[in-house]
């Protein structure tokens, strides 16, 4: 890499990082302390974390195309502004309906897609993946931090601060955007240089190749919200205080990411590249089936979730890079824009589902409609590999 593409991808990395502390900080402690909050209940706070997503399902595809035609830094900016506006009202109104609206806006920001789009934009081909996987072990990066001071920051000052320390990370992520990202005529799409009619370009924006990508990402929040609703209490009845959970996930996330590592700079093998993402799913597959056998036994527990992550942390790099090897600049924002909505109605499913199953299953019927939602995705993967 050169030094500016050196610069963008660690800009980007900062702002993914630093954006996506606010939401991770809150899902090992809301479902209990967001019981706390005037008028709530289980499937209230299942809608608190899904909402977030569905805000980013309403708003990503159109900031995907306004980024087109109008650049992407300026689109970021305004992301940012708005995600700003959520964590103020997020930090100043206490009962679970005045949480949701705070969500609701946390998750209007959506900028995902125009961050992946404008990495494309600004990195070039043979970099692009280390790029992309720099932005997953960020990801990797601010869920640990934030598994290990949420806790920690409820318990000294509160769980309203989660906020306010949101608010002014979304103010840095602003001056870093805006210092630091250079802005890209590459970009702005011009009509001379479109290649597509309308009918032809949405034709190619949803083919086969690139809907592997959408589903995956869906299914892969999916799953990790409803993982994170009923895990931490199977941590606590196995005898580990929630206060002592930052350890567990210290542990399996960075060994997650040291093997993410290793395998993106050594792994030279053809056959475990181009079939990397069913062979996660397939991990995926086994974890849960460890949670379903062993749901109140400690070392089992760890074991399942060492391996759910590291599935995790590899399908966030090798999903949208195989969406950006096939884009073209005219429909980058768009395609990334898809993508990250698809992942976000999976955040949002994901988080309905968690709060409406967990009030009529057991712990054993919720990890078999995992396992369920699972062999589903895998055969989807399969179909649209082909």
């Amino acid at each position: 890499m050169n030094f500016l593409e050196l610069q963008v991808t660690l800009s980007f990395c900062s702002v993914f990082l630093l954006r996506m502390l606010g939401m991770f900080m809150i899902l090992p402690i809301l479902s209990k302390y967001g019981m706390l909050l005037d008028g709530a209940n289980k499937f209230l706070i299942g809608l608190a974390i899904g909402i977030y997503g569905i805000a980013q399902v309403i708003f990503q595809i159109p900031f995907g195309i306004l980024s087109d035609k109008f650049g992407r830094k300026k689109i970021i900016l305004l992301g940012l502004f708005v995600f700003f506006i959520g964590n103020i009202i997020s930090a100043n109104i206490h009962s679970i309906w005045g949480f949701i609206i705070g969500r609701f806006l946390q998750g209007s920001g959506a900028i995902s897609g125009v961050c992946m789009a404008f990495l494309s934009d600004l990195i070039r081909e043979e970099h692009r993946v280390k790029s992309i996987a720099a932005i997953g072990a960020s990801f990797a990066i601010s869920f640990l931090i934030s598994i290990i001071s949420g806790p920690l920051i409820v318990q000294f000052f509160g769980f309203f601060s989660i906020f306010w320390i949101s608010v002014l990370l979304s103010i840095i992520c602003m001056l870093i955007v805006y210092f630091f990202i250079p802005y890209s005529k590459k970009n702005i799409s011009q009509k001379k240089n479109v290649c597509y009619s309308c009918n032809e370009g949405l034709t190619f924006i949803l083919n086969k190749v690139f809907f592997r990508s959408y589903l995956g990402i869906f299914f892969l929040h999916f799953l990790l919200m409803i993982n994170f609703m009923i895990i931490p209490n199977q941590l606590e009845i196995s005898g580990f205080s929630l206060n002592n959970h930052w350890k567990i996930y210290l542990g399996t996330i960075s060994i997650s990411f040291i093997i993410l590592f290793f395998f993106i700079f050594y792994c030279k093998y053809k056959y475990i590249l181009e079939n990397i993402i069913e062979i996660c799913i397939l991990f995926i597959l086994s974890s849960e089936v460890i949670f379903l056998t062993a749901q109140n036994n400690l070392l089992f527990l760890i074991i399942s979730l060492q391996i759910f992550f590291i599935s995790f942390n590899f399908l966030e790099v090798f999903l949208p890079s195989n969406l950006s090897k096939h884009s073209l600049n005219n429909y980058k924002g768009r395609i990334m824009s898809i993508y990250s909505t698809s992942q976000f109605l999976g955040i949002f499913f994901g988080g309905i589902f968690s709060g409406w199953l967990y009030s009529f299953l057991n712990i054993s019927q919720i990890f078999l409609f995992e396992i369920f939602i699972i062999l589903l995705w895998l055969n989807f993967s399969f179909f649209c590999k082909k």
